[in-house]
């Protein structure tokens, strides 16, 4: 599939345009950025810097220059290949503890994000932990969430993940185990569907921010993981191997060692 970086954006910009209404209020699309969570990190500090309250919005990038993924890699983020967005999600007082919501944040954000997938190519699309999306076994997408503090202990989620789209039979993908929309469905939805379909999932899924039985029964559901496979995981240096034991009450991974039972809140599966 031949991508026209002109003609592919501004078909997108109008196809979205006669979709308006069922898009997020404050949509936001970019030709191209840096960084769509470097974008929003900024807006989120001008908001906080002027005593004012963050709006959830939704950016959308055709193209990021430097473009991120968890550990500081770097996220391929080349025309049309992908869509490459960031969820402004602000966590207000009145929504809960906010210690909840940062809890159940990233979990619902990997549901929203892989449920959306699915429906996308109509198959099976499962999360390996913490948020990569996988089908087939293979990368189509992943994400990034940072957080941003006001001085008056205001937060506000930013919530960055990319989505392989058009990278086709003969395109160069960004590593061996990945996969597109492209790939899976023959001829993916469009971009403005696509757009679309991440929008409505990923609200839906933060509508229950806070509320972790929901959370912790969803992303069970979505979970490639099952317990007593064989896996390892990088938490920071160190690499540890054993079983996969399910996840705790407050959705943090066990890992059944030879030296015993390890909880793990932060680092990521790096075989699955």
């Amino acid at each position: 599939m031949t991508v026209d970086p002109y003609r592919d954006f501004e078909q997108l910009v109008s196809d979205l345009r006669s979709r308006s209404g069922h898009l997020p209020e404050n949509l936001v699309l970019m030709d191209t950025v840096d960084s769509t969570n470097r974008f929003v990190k900024d807006l989120v500090d001008r908001f906080f810097e002027e005593e004012a309250t963050p709006r959830a919005a939704f950016v959308v990038a055709y193209k990021q220059t430097a473009g991120r993924g968890r550990q500081g890699r770097c996220w391929v983020s080349s025309a049309g290949r992908g869509l490459y967005c960031t969820w402004l999600q602000p966590l207000p007082a009145g929504q809960g503890r906010l210690e909840d919501q940062l809890e159940t944040l990233p979990l619902l954000v990997g549901v929203g994000v892989c449920r959306a997938v699915a429906a996308l190519i109509g198959g099976e699309a499962l999360l390996k932990w913490p948020n990569d999306v996988l089908v087939g076994g293979r990368k189509i997408a992943g994400i990034l969430i940072e957080t941003v503090a006001g001085s008056n202990g205001e937060t506000a989620a930013v919530i960055g993940f990319g989505v392989n789209y058009d990278f086709g039979a003969g395109s160069t993908l960004p590593t061996p185990v990945s996969t597109s929309l492209a790939l899976e469905t023959g001829t993916p939805p469009s971009r403005a569907v696509v757009v679309e379909g991440l929008a409505r999932s990923l609200e839906r899924e933060l509508g229950h921010c806070g509320d972790l039985g929901y959370t912790l029964d969803a992303y069970r559901a979505c979970t490639v993981h099952r317990e007593g496979d064989e896996v390892s995981c990088r938490v920071g240096g160190e690499t540890l191997a054993g079983r996969f034991a399910g996840f705790d009450s407050g959705g943090r991974f066990r890992l059944r060692t030879a030296a015993g039972l390890r909880t793990i809140a932060s680092g990521e599966v790096i075989e699955a």
